[in-house]
């Protein structure tokens, strides 16, 4: 398999083109210690710590990780959706 075969078919499991998952990823222990800081210090301190906005600390997560920590995020970004309709 190519590598352009690999990025195409990742993108594809999450909808985008291989360019755009390939612009998300991280490697396997910088993806770790982003685990480990956003379990320890939470979404928003995570954004900042990065220096990057909530939809990328997501797409990093989503595209980069499996099972647990992709639905703890998913469950946060509940939250955040259910948190802004109620200061509306």
């Amino acid at each position: 398999m190519s590598n352009a075969t690999y990025l195409a078919n990742k993108g594809e499991k999450f909808g985008v083109t291989g360019n755009v998952w390939a612009s998300f990823y991280l490697n396997k222990e910088s993806y770790k210690g982003l685990v480990e800081y956003v379990s320890e210090f939470g979404f928003k301190s995570a954004c900042e710590e990065y220096k990057i906005g909530n939809d990328r600390l997501k797409k990093w997560l989503r595209y980069n990780g499996r099972g647990a920590f992709v639905t703890i995020a998913k469950k946060i970004e509940k939250d955040i959706v259910e948190n802004v309709a109620l200061a509306a």
